[in-house]
């Protein structure tokens, strides 16, 4: 039960998508890291809150301007401290892509564990600051670990029937 060239090239193609999924999230928690490294540049600042004047929703508005008065009030040092922690985020994403890109198993088992990890956490999120943009995150997460533990699943079968089948009759 190998896989033929047309399921590899699929395989490959699914998990290539969700590898540019990744490169996308790390690139935001990356501008993240940089816009907190600048956090106390006034020109950084002004630009922040024309930024959030242009949300289109009220509530939207007044999370970012409660995340700003919860930054204002840290460190500089705290927040270094914080844009370090996203940047070693933003690493994790990063390799789970590479890995993706090159078709690795240990990608997938990686990605299914970190993305799980954080299901309940988007769930809360989703919940209690409902946001479109949330829940599309929160369901192409969902996607992804049952579409990887769907293929982890078929992998081992696989691994197993090749197993029974080069044992020797018993007799």
């Amino acid at each position: 039960m190998t896989e033929t060239a047309h399921q590899l090239s699929q395989r490959l193609g699914v998990l290539r998508l969700i590898a540019a999924f990744k490169v996308c999230k790390a690139l935001l928690v990356i501008g993240t890291g940089l816009g907190l490294l600048e956090f106390y540049d006034p020109r950084f600042a002004a630009a922040l809150y024309r930024l959030v004047g242009q949300l289109p929703y009220d509530f939207e508005q007044r999370l970012m301007r409660e995340a700003i008065g919860i930054l204002s009030g840290m460190s500089p040092d705290r927040i270094h401290i914080v844009a370090v922690a996203t940047f070693a985020y933003s690493s994790l994403f990063i390799v789970e892509a590479i890995g993706l890109w090159l078709g690795r198993h240990w990608a997938e088992i990686l990605t299914v564990a970190a993305t799980s990890l954080l299901i309940p956490l988007e769930i809360y999120e989703v919940l209690k600051h409902y946001s479109p943009a949330k829940l599309l995150v929160f369901l192409a997460n969902v996607l992804i670990v049952a579409y990887l533990v769907w293929r982890l699943r078929l992998e081992a079968a696989a691994r197993r029937a090749r197993a029974l089948a080069s044992r020797p009759p018993a007799g």
